[in-house]
């Protein structure tokens, strides 16, 4: 009798389709990476998927980074950074299944509110070459000083960037990074190939300007990927289950996915209104970052700031749902600088942490005390950010056909000067489960 199991468990490596012998760089005439997934008869377990690369790093054409410069990447998303957009799509039906703009905001958020210090330096430091923001451990009396700029965590991470200037491929004179992708489709893992028609995946590499911050970054920082490919693992199906699948009219096919949308704070009260059409929205979550900060090359573009919120009520089709947060500041404390107030708002850091996962199973995050508020010399490093879990009893999420609102009364403090006021970027990411249908016609939304 035939021992071998009917169905078979594979680890494919892809190269991209839009292979580069020069390599890939928002720099250059490669600033995509393009990966196409064939639509077999296998479920794929997208929560292990990688994508691989050998980074190379310059200040110029062919001049390496050395351990003096101020040159430095964001510690809680590491070489996660290096994606600004991912654009999905079924490859036999060319239907849109997820696409995500500003990826390294809702990345950022997501490290910042799941993972601790320690997970980061010893889990995902392998992965992103990460170590995370604050304590270490219990035994750590605090954290480095994020005011210097020579701290220890500072010149660890910008270890990570010294590779040769003008290595290429292979060589082990580059960096090895293996990161994970945080998409919603990429949450399944069971994701049937061959009902959705495979996949094809768009990446869009960040700006360097937006990656690397510092004083000594130079208009003409450069990065470049080499021996790129992605790493899925594949279950295939059996015979019988291939059969069953055949005989059916049509087949339904269940994900997640996350729509990102940008809006800007420009006023000390600001009603954000966003209108969507989804059949199951689970959460949103939501990060703040001075307008004037974006793509400048002394801030870091991964910081997730306070604007100094006062008070905040979420509403649906104008009516205020799920809740209203009215005094998040004490009236008397709203005239102090954010660095100077008494709370840290622990609702509004609650309502964000449970936005991804019922925050009573998180035991230790970045988003502790000593982290929230950013540094003194405005570094900016906070780990602020706001949230709503649509879903928390039934998992089930809400219909909305209409709009979702928010109503922000903020200082909008100017982080070089808390007298003064200054516009802050709001990046959104609202997550939805999406039932789908595949007939041999196409693929509709159920």
């Amino acid at each position: 009798m035939n021992s071998i199991a009917t169905q078979q468990k594979r680890y494919v490596k892809l190269s991209p389709s839009n292979n580069s012998s020069s390599g890939y760089s928002p720099e250059n005439s490669q600033p995509i990476i393009r990966f196409s997934v064939a639509d077999t008869q296998a479920t794929c377990n997208l929560k292990e998927a990688r994508l691989n690369f050998r980074l190379r790093v310059t200040k110029d054409a062919n001049t390496p980074i050395v351990i003096g410069d101020d040159i430095n990447i964001d510690q809680r998303i590491g070489l996660s950074g290096i994606i600004d957009q991912v654009l999905i799509n079924s490859r036999r039906y060319g239907s849109s299944l997820e696409q995500i703009h500003n990826y390294g905001r809702l990345n950022s958020q997501l490290y910042d509110s799941l993972y601790s210090p320690k997970q980061m330096f010893s889990n995902h430091n392998l992965q992103n070459r990460t170590i995370g923001y604050g304590r270490y451990n219990a035994m750590k009396v605090q954290g480095c000083d994020p005011d210097l700029e020579n701290n220890t965590e500072a010149i660890y991470m910008r270890r990570q960037l010294i590779t040769s200037g003008t290595a290429t491929g292979k060589s082990y004179d580059l960096l090895d990074c293996s990161i994970p992708i945080h998409c919603g489709l990429f949450f399944s893992e069971d994701l049937d190939l061959n009902a959705v028609g495979g996949m094809e995946l768009s990446i869009f590499l960040q700006k360097s300007n937006f990656l690397f911050n510092g004083g000594d970054v130079p208009t003409t920082m450069k990065y470049d990927l080499f021996d790129v490919n992605l790493t899925l693992p594949l279950l295939y199906k059996s015979a019988p289950q291939i059969m069953q699948d055949s005989q059916r009219p049509q087949n339904v096919v269940e994900y997640m996915a996350y729509t990102s949308i940008y809006s800007v704070l420009d006023s000390t009260f600001t009603s954000i209104a966003h209108r969507l059409n989804m059949r199951s929205l689970l959460s949103s979550v939501h990060n703040f970052q001075p307008t004037q900060a974006i793509n400048d090359r002394t801030k870091n573009n991964f910081a997730l700031l306070d604007s100094g919120l006062y008070e905040l009520t979420d509403l649906m089709n104008g009516q205020k749902y799920p809740m209203e947060k009215t005094c998040i500041v004490d009236i008397k404390d709203r005239n102090q600088p954010q660095r100077n107030r008494a709370t840290t708002q622990p609702e509004i850091l609650n309502d964000a942490l449970d936005s991804f996962r019922n925050q009573k199973d998180i035991h230790y995050t970045q988003v502790i005390p000593e982290n929230l508020k950013g540094v003194a010399k405005n570094k900016n490093e906070g780990h602020y950010s706001i949230g709503v879990n649509y879903g928390p009893v039934t998992g089930t999420g809400i219909d909305v056909a209409g709009t979702i609102s928010y109503d922000i009364q903020t200082k909008l403090e100017d982080t070089a000067n808390p007298a003064q006021t200054e516009a802050y970027a709001m990046y959104s990411f609202y997550l939805d489960k999406k039932t789908l249908v595949v007939t041999p016609a196409g693929i509709a939304s159920a």
